[in-house]
């Protein structure tokens, strides 16, 4: 059993938030993770993927019954063993957790994700910081963000976000995620290995050209005049690398399935676009370069196996035509993702 703690989220405005520390669960994530069927290389010593395996195993007794799915860098820990090997080159650190819901189920989702500890331990306590409240109240119902603890270092505390989707992915390009929500038992609690993908394949961003010795690695091609478009960050690809490498480009639960990938580039041509060049830098990556040979030499066909499809859908230059952007610019939104400091016992009683 914990203390309940005050931590100091914001000095400036000297907003605090009770927590219970140390982080404990009520059932073990080793239980947790069989229950689910999850391999034992999924590293439960990560304390956000350990996270991640209670909440899933706590959501099948949910009621109302709800429907959850683990996507970003933690479903990549979940589904691929090149993510979890601490070796290889592609596992990186975790600071989040995404989720996807459906909309429909979004108050039971909510109640949920606040009330879960006080039944499954301080391990499941997602907390909202007044900052989160503006955002959550602006998203129009299809996102939400919370906070969490992650661990304790002496009296400093780190804390991560909490992304919480309903119904779609809206970023650069958007998928709709209610078939994936609904089918995510059945996969292993994420969404599918083409839509871990194509997540992380729809990043792009626009930046002063004189910026692009700041990211060489990540320069797609110009755009306009002045600005360079630029792909996804290291983890990012380090996340699709590690897809690539354990999952065939086939049909079937552990596949990366090509008639749904070729389904999303045909019905948006601009996907397609953004696809095909993070494809040609991530082949150009210093990442996949330092692979080993039978890793290395599996994701590259892979790469190359997504290329072809891009190059065949009939819609991959339908936006962008009068030399606009083909994605949706997106501005990241700051959270208090950090350390923090506790400041003193709150005054309630002992758990």
């Amino acid at each position: 059993m914990g203390e309940v703690v005050e931590l100091l989220i914001d000095p400036r405005r000297g907003e605090k938030v009770a927590v219970e520390l140390p982080v404990s669960y009520r059932r073990p994530p080793e239980e947790a993770r069989a229950r689910l069927g999850l391999a034992d290389w999924v590293d439960l010593t990560d304390p956000i993927v350990a996270k991640a395996v209670v909440l899933l195993d706590a959501v099948r007794e949910a009621d109302p019954p709800i429907h959850l799915a683990i996507l970003g860098g933690v479903a990549s820990r979940m589904r691929s063993r090149s993510s979890n090997d601490r070796a290889l080159g592609l596992r990186r650190p975790l600071h989040d957790l995404d989720l996807a819901c459906l909309h429909r189920e979004v108050k039971a989702v909510r109640r949920f994700l606040t009330t879960a500890h006080e039944r499954e331990g301080s391990g499941l306590q997602f907390f909202e910081t007044a900052g989160d409240r503006i955002f959550n109240s602006l998203a129009e119902g299809r996102r939400f963000r919370y906070h969490m603890v992650i661990g304790q270092r002496g009296n400093e505390v780190d804390l991560g976000a909490v992304d919480l989707l309903a119904d779609e992915f809206r970023f650069c390009h958007r998928f709709d995620l209610r078939p994936e929500v609904q089918n995510a038992a059945a996969q292993h609690g994420t969404l599918s290995p083409a839509l871990l993908l194509l997540a992380k394949l729809q990043f792009i961003q626009r930046i002063p050209g004189e910026d692009r010795a700041k990211v060489p690695h990540r320069v797609l091609e110009a755009f306009g005049r002045h600005d360079v478009v630029i792909g996804p960050e290291d983890k990012d690809v380090k996340d699709i690398l590690a897809l690539l490498a354990d999952h065939p480009l086939t049909e079937g639960p552990d596949g990366i399935s090509p008639a749904r990938l070729a389904e999303l580039f045909a019905a948006d041509g601009g996907l397609c676009r953004t696809a095909e060049l993070n494809l040609g830098m991530i082949g150009r990556s210093p990442i996949l370069g330092g692979l080993p040979a039978p890793p290395g030499a599996i994701a590259r066909s892979q790469l190359d196996a997504v290329r072809a499809i891009c190059a065949r859908s009939p819609a991959k230059r339908s936006r962008g035509l009068f030399g606009g952007p083909w994605w949706e610019e997106v501005d990241a939104t700051p959270s208090v993702d950090g350390t923090v400091t506790v400041e003193e016992p709150a005054d309630v009683s002992r758990s």
